[in-house]
């Protein structure tokens, strides 16, 4: 093949990397609520080991929280975190390397998906089945967050390229990488094991159910059974509740939330629905002629039957596995997008019968991609990073600041930006004022504070200075007292920031407010340490 067709595949994947930094937001402007407690993960790990190890890893993480009191480390595994430690270790801790990690899983992607493209089709072609992935519209989104699903994805492709080598050749290597990338995937997030029974039902309808009894599948199955171990025994101990979700108990199945199952299987119907939200109606109605022509017309080589069939597997299983859940989440079907854009890939290179098929597939993908860069929006929230700086500037050493409002990662991350030495305590309301698990959407239920306890609990912690959305928690008792009590004469309002977002339901103001009667406190977070 001319050098030509093997540069511009290169170009062309490092460009889609490039195209998506560079419209991601990297300014402290957060829209996911928990992309910068992602970020926070890894900044903890990276403190940790420059501290030298002189606190159980336990110890330090309570003492950091209780001045960046936004991580979600224990809930999940720890392989991105430990990427970002890297990189906040290489070039600082900011937005800006946070989001250039994820961008790096994104070009990990879609090497993984060339490579497994390939295995049916061109350079040309492959490179046109990677733009058709990034054009679905749930690829588009989430390779713009500082989130979890584009690693997890990225490792899953490399995956799948590995089967789908062992499959053609039968090399055992093949499959032992397959299962070390299926893990990585696993303890990326833990939603990849839906990959497990995707690989043993391509093995048994490429050979039958004997295939399962051989010596190197059983091999590959138990090591990947044993590597899963330490990370079932993990989430049992510290995040109990992602099991709960899963099988329809705990939080995620409260009565009067707004995403949950109705039975066990109502959300499948709720995902049907948001097919072409996820996928791009292009992308939906390609895989279905393709699956129809093949009905008719068959598979064209034993490498398409392969490919073809390892994504209708992917596809099936993996809609199965996010509709038995309890929760209703569209990031959860980041998957389904892979299997669509390579169906659509095999149905262009089917139908079309000239000499510039393959440059015909790539510019296919090529106007997709950009169709799709142009219409589908790039969410941001901004205003947080303003008031860090403020509480930053008019506070001292070891203040204690009460906040109060809904987006309180997006301020810690921010303040932690500003102060790589820390220096203020950060007291969240809904840690004190209401129970509920995991996320304030989920079954929060007020706990009765009196105005009384309410005056105490400033006194108690020495709280100087007050961060507030007046409109946070307003349906909570105990939420509404504690406003009240700022809006009284103990407090004084000194700044208001004005926060904006595309999406108009996160627009919102935040107050701040001084104490002027400020007291020594008797229980001053320090204290603890």
């Amino acid at each position: 093949m001319p050098a030509g067709r093997t540069l511009i595949p290169a170009v062309i994947l490092i460009g889609i990397v490039v195209v998506l930094y560079a419209t991601a937001p990297k300014s402290e402007d957060f829209w996911w609520t928990d992309a910068p407690s992602f970020a926070l993960n890894g900044e903890l790990i990276h403190d940790y080991v420059a501290s030298g190890f002189h606190q159980s890893p336990m110890a330090f993480a309570n003492e950091w929280f209780r001045r960046y009191p936004a991580i979600s480390i224990s809930l999940y595994p720890p392989i991105f975190p430990i990427v970002e430690a890297v990189a906040f270790g290489l070039f600082g801790f900011s937005h800006p390397v946070a989001q250039a990690t994820v961008a790096a899983f994104a070009g990990l992607a879609a090497f993984g998906c060339y490579r497994l493209a390939r295995t049916a089709g061109s350079p040309l072609e492959a490179t046109g089945g990677v733009l058709l992935m990034f054009a679905t519209p749930i690829m588009l989104l989430w390779s713009r967050q500082v989130m979890m699903e584009v690693p997890e994805l990225a490792f899953l492709l490399l995956a799948c390229g590995s089967f789908l080598r062992y499959q053609a050749d039968r090399r055992t290597r093949d499959l032992m990488l397959a299962t070390l990338m299926a893990l990585c995937a696993i303890y990326t997030k833990q939603t990849a094991i839906f990959v497990a029974p995707v690989f043993a039902v391509a093995l048994v309808a490429g050979d039958g159910w004997r295939r399962l009894g051989q010596r190197d599948v059983l091999i590959a199955a138990a090591a990947g059974i044993l590597g899963i171990v330490p990370l079932v025994v993990f989430t049992l101990k510290t995040a109990p509740e992602n099991f709960q979700i899963a099988v329809g108990h705990g939080m995620a199945a409260q009565p009067g939330q707004v995403s949950q199952s109705n039975g066990r299987f109502a959300l499948a119907f709720d995902y049907f629905l948001a097919l072409p939200e996820i996928v791009g109606w292009p992308l939906l109605v390609a895989s279905i002629c393709y699956v129809g022509f093949t009905v008719i017309r068959g598979w064209r080589n034993p490498a398409e039957r392969r490919l073809a069939i390892l994504m209708l597997t992917w596809f099936g299983c993996n809609f199965l596995f996010i509709s038995v859940t309890a929760h209703f989440e569209p990031r959860y079907a980041i998957h389904l997008g892979l299997p669509c854009a390579i169906l659509t890939l095999l149905l262009i290179s089917r139908l079309i019968h000239h000499p510039l098929r393959s440059w015909i597939v790539l510019a296919a993908g090529l106007v997709l991609f950009t169709i799709s860069l142009g219409t589908q929006p790039v969410y941001r929230m901004s205003g947080y990073d303003k008031v860090a700086a403020y509480i930053l500037e008019h506070s001292n050493q070891n203040d204690v600041v009460w906040f109060q409002g809904k987006q309180s990662k997006n301020l810690i991350f921010s303040m932690r930006t500003r102060s790589p030495m820390p220096k203020l305590f950060v007291l969240r309301a809904e840690k004190f004022l209401v129970d509920y698990e995991m996320t304030t959407v989920w079954n929060m239920t007020d706990r009765g504070w009196t105005a009384d306890k309410l005056r105490d609990l400033v006194d108690r912690y020495g709280i100087s200075l007050v961060v507030l959305q007046p409109d946070f928690g307003d349906d909570m008792p105990s939420m509404n007292r504690m406003r009240d009590y700022i809006d009284s004469d103990r407090f004084k309002q000194v700044a208001e920031f004005p926060i904006t977002a595309d999406d108009p339901s996160q627009r919102s103001t935040i107050k701040v407010f001084v104490n002027q009667r400020p007291t020594v406190a008797a229980e001053h977070p320090a204290d603890r340490m």
